[in-house]
């Protein structure tokens, strides 16, 4: 790994714990102040809202900014933001939600650049796109392991305040550290418009048969993942296993645990991961369907654990293959249009799956939704066999 790569990478790392401290303490914060679930459930659904909004407009700013520049400016603002929060509500504890929500959706706005330029950014500093996605997903799934924890664990020993404080150091090393990486400039056509340079990921997607075809499996893997949101699979813990919230905890654990194992794995053996991306994927897409038949059909809470670390790890056998194809479908100065589409549907296309899967628990139980995601991984599998010499 390069040298630019290792930094890019510990960035991301120190800026997604940052991000989940935050989003801890915010959240744990405004319950306090209003004791009111609905007042709570705004925050993650303005985080997401807003992140959404601005991956729209990556292609745009990447047309006049380096890539390394704009992960930094927003690294940046995000800290300036949220040293403002933290001394407004030292002078005034009980500061109105509303202004609240605003500082949270401006820090939000700047985090939907992040995925795109970061991936984009990957792949002018390392070489092996597999080592590097699989290192990329350690980081953020090591966060997603501890993240909570620590959020939690900082509000609970310094209070709002302290924690904060804790968290704005995160947010501050996150911005040296961007700081500090080569430039990138991606070059654009300068005779393009603005319309036509927002809409070229999609313009890509639509002419790259690799790119539809994947894009198609994204839509059936993310169908597949609804069922480990937590609510969903909660209810699998409570009305199948018959345990409590607290096993309920470990199950999540187990699965992000999970995925970094299978980025681990990915890591050492990428060259192989490289040369048989096609098999890698059904394999693992055959291997999840065996997890989640013997979860079903053996309803044992040992049996739940470790079929959730498995089916996190086996899922990274296939997710950063298919990344690298993306990456290696079109060229390095396309790649930050092509990641934004697929960012905006994956996200738009998972609200839409989860409100359906969570209709189908509800109205057919927590059987039906297992048998439907083992179907969608069946037919994704099916997909990517049929279209294995495109894929190559």
């Amino acid at each position: 790994m390069t040298k630019a790569f290792k930094l890019l990478a510990l960035s991301q790392l120190v800026a997604n714990l940052a991000d989940l401290s935050f989003r801890v303490l915010i959240i744990a914060n405004i319950y306090l102040i209003s004791d009111s679930l609905v007042s709570t459930s705004l925050v993650p659904i303005l985080m997401g809202g807003a992140s959404f909004a601005t991956t729209f407009l990556v292609p745009l700013v990447s047309k006049y900014l380096p890539l390394n520049k704009i992960i930094f400016y927003t690294q940046a603002a995000k800290t300036f933001s949220l040293a403002f929060l933290t001394v407004s509500l030292y002078f005034w504890p009980r500061l109105p939600l509303l202004f609240i929500y605003l500082v949270v959706t401006l820090i939000s706005l700047l985090d939907g650049f992040e995925q795109p330029i970061t991936v984009t950014l990957m792949t002018h500093y390392e070489t092996d796109f597999a080592r590097g996605d699989s290192v990329l997903t350690v980081c953020s799934e090591s966060v997603a392991v501890i993240g909570w924890g620590v959020g939690g664990a900082l509000f609970a020993s310094l209070g709002i305040h302290g924690a904060l404080l804790v968290t704005l150091c995160f947010f501050a090393l996150a911005t040296f550290l961007t700081s500090r990486l080569p430039r990138v400039v991606v070059i654009k056509d300068s005779s393009e418009t603005t319309c036509q340079t927002l809409f070229k990921g999609g313009r890509l997607l639509y002419q790259r048969t690799v790119l539809k075809i994947l894009l198609g499996t994204l839509l059936l893997e993310i169908f597949s993942d609804t069922l480990w949101v937590s609510s969903i699979i909660l209810v699998f813990v409570t009305e199948i296993l018959h345990e409590t919230e607290e096993y309920w905890g470990y199950a999540n654990m187990t699965y992000s645990l999970g995925i970094v194992i299978g980025g681990l794995v990915v890591f050492k053996f990428s060259k192989k991961i490289n040369k048989h991306k096609v098999f890698s994927i059904v394999m693992s897409l055959i291997l999840a369907i065996v997890m989640l038949f013997l979860i079903l059909k053996v309803p044992h809470s040992a049996v739940f654990l470790l079929g959730s670390l498995l089916f996190g790890s086996v899922s990274q056998l296939k997710e950063i293959p298919e990344a690298v194809l993306i990456q290696e479908s079109v060229t390095k100065d396309q790649l930050v249009d092509v990641d934004a589409v697929f960012e905006m549907i994956s996200v738009i296309s998972f609200s839409i799956l989860l409100f359906i899967m969570s209709w189908i628990t509800e109205s057919f139980g927590i059987k039906m939704a297992f048998n439907l995601a083992m179907l969608s991984l069946l037919v994704e599998a099916g997909i990517v066999f049929k279209y294995r010499e495109k894929l190559k």
